[in-house]
């Protein structure tokens, strides 16, 4: 399991201060990266994630995914 808190904010790359959609999110299995895709604990998703910053510890108030919606074709 995760071992990091994120918060996860729908922008752009570099758009930390986005709006939250959901505080609180581990990952599953790794610590998410730009480019892979999420599906939220709520079912919204796939989210796409965009860009992300950690803060000095795991459950840090730093740490941040920004993801957009993924949308299939």
């Amino acid at each position: 399991m995760g071992r990091v808190l994120w918060s996860v904010r729908e922008g752009e790359a570099g758009q930390f201060d986005a709006p939250e959609i959901m505080a609180g999110f581990r990952s599953v299995d790794h610590e998410p990266r730009p480019g892979d895709l999420l599906v939220l604990p709520d079912g919204s998703g796939p989210w796409r994630v965009v860009d992300r910053a950690t803060g000095v510890v795991a459950e840090s108030s730093g740490n941040v995914l920004v993801v957009q919606l993924f949308g299939l074709p």
